[in-house]
């Protein structure tokens, strides 16, 4: 791994460019970074990569240690406090290990979405959402992954042990388009009844499989013990125009 983020995570702390040390806080742990590295890294065909949310730029610095090297490789973040709140600190670290291969759009998402949207649909293959955590932004951001993520590529999404933010997940994981990849490492089922009807969805054709389970019940991570989900776009996104779910 980069010594960049060793030395971080090991200090517990961040330097801005003047040198300043600031405690190191609002960061993926060592766990999610891992999970956001070995996702990307054991899929070659991931290339082009976005994050909604900078910050300290730790996530960001898996995600481009991850890409590194690979031909068209290029991280997109978007993050409109960088400068400011963040004091430049997430820019700075990835300067300091080396990249080069990323831009900052400094946006707040619900512009900076859309904006990249307009130049085409489908162009990356990761994106990663740690933004605004109320249910209505997270969403979103969420629509606006969807849109922008390729079939194959990966939404991952931060902090869903925040309870709006688990309610994300389960509304998304009714979309045909998306299955369950994985969460952070020491995430478990723990129902009986979850691996009971994991059981009986195996033996049911795919296509009659939303309308006979909530993919979320088979899938919903326990409280308190995850926060970071990763959920795979495994075909295009065809509902109809009318479509809806309430099981969630």
């Amino acid at each position: 791994m980069n010594e960049v983020i060793n030395e971080i995570l090991a200090s517990g702390e961040v330097r801005n460019e003047a040198g300043e040390v600031i405690p190191l806080h609002s960061a993926i742990s060592k766990e999610e970074g891992e999970l956001l590295f070995d996702t990307i890294s054991s899929d070659s065909s991931v290339r082009k990569t976005l994050e909604v949310g900078c910050a300290y730029g730790v996530s960001s610095l898996y995600i481009c240690e991850a890409i590194k090297g690979r031909t068209e490789g290029h991280h997109t973040m978007i993050d409109p406090f960088q400068k400011t709140q963040w004091a430049g600190v997430g820019i700075h670290n990835l300067k300091q290990a080396g990249f080069g291969n990323f831009e900052l759009i400094e946006e707040k998402s619900e512009f900076g979405l859309p904006g990249l949207l307009k130049d085409g649909e489908e162009r990356f293959h990761f994106v990663l959402i740690d933004g605004w955590h109320t249910f209505d932004h997270a969403l979103v951001d969420c629509f606006y992954a969807a849109r922008l993520l390729a079939v194959g590529g990966y939404l991952a999404v931060d902090d869903v042990d925040f309870p709006a933010v688990r309610r994300v997940i389960d509304y998304l994981l009714n979309y045909p388009c998306f299955e369950f990849c994985g969460a952070n490492a020491y995430s478990r089922p723990r129902s009986l009844r979850r691996s009971v009807a994991r059981t009986a969805l195996s033996v049911v054709p795919s296509r009659f499989r939303p309308r006979i389970f909530n993919r979320s019940l088979l899938t919903r991570l326990d409280p308190g013990s995850q926060s970071m989900a990763i959920l795979k776009k495994v075909s295009e996104d065809d509902r109809n125009w009318d479509w809806y779910s309430n099981g969630f």
